[in-house]
C-alpha cells in the first residue's frame, strides 16, 4: 500500500480537504490495527461538515491525517486551504499566559510583530464574545469561556494573522466535556462564528443532534475499521432535519449493532 499527503495553499478550485482511498493502520504483524479503510471525503471551501460514529470507529484518527499530525498507510489526503487549526475537548490554553496572549501564540510563531498580532487578538476575542477580558487568565474562565478563547485561538493559527476570511477548522468534540446549557450556547456561537468567518469545518462528533445542528452534510464512518458508509445533505431546500436526525440516529444503531456482532 501506498500513501501520499499533498497540501496546497491559495488555488481556489480546488477542496479544501479531499481524501481518496485514505487507510491507516497501526502497528504491524498479528498486532496490526487496522482503524481507516478506503475513505473517500471531500469538504468545500466554507463548508460545515460534520464527521459521526461511534467512538473507535476512526474519526480522531481521520481527523489528526487531515491536520498533518499523523500520515496515511495508504491513499492520498489534500489540503488546500491554508493552514489548518485544531481544537480539541480540552481547551488546551497555558495557564501561565492571559487569554489574549494565548490567541496570540500561534501569530507570535508566525512571525506577526506584537501590535499586529495583538489587534488581530483583539479581534478575534470581540468575534467571540470576549471582548474585554484579554488579560484574563484561563483559571479566572468558566469553561465555556476557556473554549471560547481556543476557538479564537484556533481562528488565529488558520489566518496566520493575516486575514479572517477562509482556512480550515478541525474540531474534535470541543463541545464533549461541557454541560448541556453551555454546549446549546457554544454549537450556536460556532454557527454564527462559522457564517462570519468563511472558513471550512470538520467536526467530529457521536452526538446526532449536535450533527444535525451544526452540519450542512453529515457523514457516517462505520465501525472500525472506519469507512464512510452513508452522507446526508442537510443544506438541501425543504430538509426536515427532526426527521433525518431520526433517520440518522437508526443508521448509527445500526453500525453499532453490526459492530457489536462481528
Amino acid at each position: 500500500m501506498t500513501a501520499t499527503l499533498d497540501r496546497h495553499v491559495g488555488t481556489q478550485h480546488r477542496a479544501a480537504v479531499d481524501l481518496q482511498g485514505v487507510g491507516k493502520v497501526f502497528g504491524r504483524g498479528t498486532s496490526a490495527v487496522t482503524a481507516l479503510t478506503e475513505v473517500d471525503l471531500r469538504v468545500q471551501p466554507g463548508e460545515f461538515v460534520v464527521l459521526l460514529g461511534a467512538s473507535g470507529c476512526g474519526k480522531t484518527t481521520l481527523l489528526n491525517l487531515v491536520a498533518g499530525l499523523d500520515q496515511p498507510t495508504a491513499g492520498a489526503v489534500t489540503v488546500d486551504s491554508g493552514r489548518p487549526a485544531v481544537m480539541f475537548q480540552e481547551p488546551a490554553l497555558l495557564p501561565w499566559l492571559d487569554a489574549g496572549r494565548n490567541v496570540e501564540l500561534p501569530l507570535r510563531l508566525a512571525g506577526v510583530g506584537r501590535a499586529a498580532r495583538r489587534a488581530r487578538a483583539a479581534e478575534l476575542l470581540d468575534l467571540v464574545r470576549l471582548g474585554g477580558l484579554a488579560r484574563k487568565r484561563p483559571h479566572e474562565l468558566s469553561g465555556g469561556m476557556r473554549q471560547r478563547v481556543a476557538l479564537a485561538r484556533a481562528l488565529a493559527a488558520t489566518s496566520s494573522g493575516t486575514d479572517a476570511e477562509g482556512g480550515l477548522l478541525l474540531m474534535d468534540e470541543p463541545f464533549a466535556a461541557l454541560d448541556a446549557i453551555t454546549r446549546d450556547f457554544l454549537q450556536g456561537e460556532l454557527q454564527r462564528i462559522w457564517q462570519a468567518t468563511g472558513a471550512a469545518v470538520l467536526f467530529v462528533t457521536h452526538d446526532v443532534r449536535e450533527a444535525v445542528r451544526l452540519g450542512q452534510r453529515v457523514v457516517l464512518l462505520s465501525s472500525r475499521p472506519g469507512t464512510v458508509v452513508r452522507e446526508w445533505d442537510l443544506a438541501a431546500a425543504g430538509t426536515d432535519r427532526e426527521e433525518l436526525s431520526e433517520e440518522i440516529t437508526g443508521r448509527l444503531r445500526e453500525v453499532i449493532s453490526t459492530h457489536a456482532r462481528a
